[in-house]
C-alpha cells in the first residue's frame, strides 16, 4: 500500500490539472480518510513530543537550578538567557513507528556580535560539526541523540548549559531595597 502512495507522490509533477480534476472528484471520500490518517498521526508525533518536552524541560530546570528553560508549546527546548544573546535549542525528529527517535541539539546566535564572542570557545569545544552563517544568525548543531536516552540528553543540555554560561557576562539585578 505504501508504494502506491509513494508512486502517486512520484507521478503529482507529470499530471495535468485536468486529470487531477477527475481523480479528486472520483476519489474525494478515500482522499478525506488519506488526510485524516495522516493528520491523526501527525497529532499523536506532536502530543508524544510535547509530553516528552515538558518532562524534559522539568528535569533540566532542576539540574541546572535555572527556571528559564522553556518548551515552546511542546515544539522545542529553549534556553535563552545568555548575554551576549545565544540560544540553545533542542527537539525530538520522528522515525518510522517512533515519535522521539532522535533529539538534536544546537545552539544559534542572533548577531555576529554575540558569535564573534562565543566563537572560539564553541569551535574549540565543539568540533564535529562546522557552523552554518545565514545573514547575521549563526547556528552550530551540537549533537543528535537516540530519543529514548534521557540521561543523555540531560546530561549534553546540562554541560552545554553550564560551558555557555562559564563564556557568557552575568546580568545581576541589583536590589531596590537597601539592606
Amino acid at each position: 500500500m505504501i508504494d502506491r502512495y509513494t508512486e502517486l507522490l512520484n507521478t503529482f509533477d507529470e499530471i495535468t490539472a485536468f486529470e487531477w480534476a477527475s481523480f479528486f472528484h472520483d476519489n474525494a471520500a478515500r482522499i478525506d480518510t488519506l488526510v485524516s490518517l495522516f493528520e491523526g498521526y501527525n497529532r499523536t508525533v506532536m502530543n508524544t513530543q510535547a509530553k516528552r518536552l515538558r518532562e524534559l524541560k522539568r528535569l533540566i530546570r532542576n539540574i541546572t537550578n535555572d527556571d528559564h528553560w522553556t518548551d515552546m508549546e511542546g515544539l522545542e527546548l529553549t534556553y535563552h538567557h545568555f548575554n551576549p544573546p545565544l540560544h540553545i535549542r533542542g527537539s525530538f525528529h520522528s522515525g518510522v513507528g517512533n515519535a522521539l527517535a532522535t533529539f538534536s541539539i544546537e545552539i544559534s546566535t542572533p548577531t555576529i556580535q554575540a558569535w564573534n564572542h562565543y566563537e572560539d570557545q564553541l569551535i574549540n569545544h565543539y568540533t564535529n560539526h562546522e557552523p552554518v552563517i545565514m545573514d547575521n544568525k549563526t547556528i552550530l548543531h551540537i549533537a543528535t541523540l537516540p530519543g529514548e536516552q534521557e540521561d543523555r540528553i540531560l546530561a549534553t543540555l546540562m554541560e552545554l548549559h553550564f560551558f555557555i554560561s562559564s563564556l557568557s557576562f552575568r546580568t545581576f539585578s541589583h536590589s531596590l531595597t537597601s539592606h
